[in-house]
């Protein structure tokens, strides 16, 4: 009888050290690893958005060197997260901007470089019915090719070139038509500092969503005390 008992010990034994090794295998599953070079996106921000989509087990770490990724989980999740990679690494949108830099008057017209082709465009009627400014001169006009979500920075002011435009456009793609996000920001240069460094102050900074191929009246900044203002007009459109 102590002898069957003794028996008895040892299978119990051995039998919980066999599940406890097939639960411990279970727990820890198959793995695998893939390094993926990012085309497009920024590894870091690609990391921080791919975290969410990891296993408990799994990881995702960027390289030192090169814009690529390391992804270890189960192969279930590995490829599941390649299809994300694949839906958001692609080639940015190529958008192209028409900008036009404008000095508006209070006075009816002015000295030199009066416009009067301006004064019949359809935009610039309206703006007069808004402001007090009666009339317009073109400082400049540029044509802007800026990538989906990257910044780009235009010099602008006619042989001056004293302002510069930035601009960084995000597209939104909507059931009721596209649009175009656009951060904005101009400045004036005033000089250089005592150690020789541009200086410059902001006239004007905004964010504005566009209808692609819409004109629109982005800001009005007001020069010499009031009576003179620059006027900034931007179309945005996708480069088919």
């Amino acid at each position: 009888m102590k002898k069957f008992g003794i028996l008895f010990l040892v299978f119990f034994v051995l039998c919980g050290s066999i599940l406890g090794s097939q639960r411990t295998s279970g727990e820890r599953g198959e793995t695998k690893t893939e390094i993926v070079t990012l085309k497009y996106i920024d590894v870091m921000w690609a990391e921080g958005l791919l975290h969410s989509y990891s296993s408990r087990r799994g990881t995702i770490k960027r390289l030192h060197e090169g814009n690529k990724l390391v992804i270890e989980d189960t192969p279930e999740n590995v490829e599941k997260i390649l299809a994300i990679l694949k839906e958001i690494d692609i080639k940015p949108l190529d958008l192209q901007f028409n900008v036009d830099l404008i000095l508006g008057s209070t006075a009816s017209q002015f000295e030199e470089g009066f416009d009067r082709e301006l004064k019949s465009d359809q935009v610039m009627k309206e703006l007069s019915q808004l402001l007090r400014y009666k009339s317009f001169k073109r400082l400049d006009s540029a044509l802007m090719k800026v990538q989906d979500n990257k910044r780009s920075s235009q010099r602008m002011g006619g042989d001056s070139l004293m302002f510069r435009l930035e601009l960084r456009p995000r597209y939104i793609k909507e059931d009721k038509g596209d649009s175009i996000q656009v951060e904005l920001y101009l400045y004036q240069d005033t000089g250089l500092d005592s150690e020789g460094k541009r200086r410059s102050i902001s006239l004007v900074q905004t964010t504005l969503s566009i209808k692609s191929g819409e004109r629109t009246v982005v800001g009005v900044s007001k020069l010499n005390g009031g009576d003179k203002a620059l006027i900034l007009i931007l179309s945005g459109s996708v480069v088919k």
